[in-house]
């Protein structure tokens, strides 16, 4: 009983919060460096495969090689769109301490057009799977465009001014969070 009131007490709690953020900060001091290392590597393999593609182009070899190198360029291009896009929800997570459902949508709409561009040009596909690609689209998208509508409501429900009994209400409500938190 003892060890449960010192556990919900005031002072561990912000010791909990403390430890957890620095832990949090530890972890993006150290996985920063290594998603900056992966862009640049994403680039230099995207140049080394540009190269390859004008090599090939220049030397008129334009059979078979021409087109592995042009496929393999545009699979490490689309590749990077999807590094940047997990790159920015990690970025949102040492900001806000949180992860954003939007910006996860955005991410899983980018990595579907990725898998779906690449079945079509490497010529792969077949209706079922264009079909479900399509689902899987249509629905990433109501998805972003309600969480979008929402945010907006959200945003005008935030910015109104607050009556004066909201007000009170707020205050009571603070001091009485405070005082159950203290207990």
């Amino acid at each position: 009983m003892k060890l449960l009131k010192e556990i919900s007490s005031y002072d561990f709690v912000c010791k909990a919060v403390d430890f957890y953020n620095k832990f949090v900060n530890f972890i993006a001091i150290f996985m920063i460096p290594i998603l900056m290392l992966t862009l640049l590597i994403a680039v230099g393999i995207i140049l080394y495969d540009l190269r390859l593609f004008v090599d090939y182009f220049l030397k008129e070899e334009l059979v078979k090689e021409y087109d592995k190198a042009f496929k393999l360029l545009v699979r490490n291009i689309l590749n990077f769109f999807v590094l940047i896009e997990l790159f920015k929800v990690f970025i949102d997570v040492l900001e806000f301490r949180r992860i954003r459902k939007r910006q996860i949508i955005e991410a899983g709409i980018v990595f579907v057009i990725r898998e779906i561009i690449l079945i079509v040009f490497e010529h792969r596909f077949t209706f079922a799977d264009l079909v479900g690609f399509g689902i899987l689209l249509l629905s990433l998208g109501i998805t972003y465009i309600l969480l979008e509508k929402s945010y907006l409501e959200y945003l005008k429900f935030e910015h109104r001014e607050i009556t004066e009994r909201e007000r009170r209400e707020r205050t009571r409500l603070k001091s009485q969070r405070e005082d159950e938190f203290r207990s």
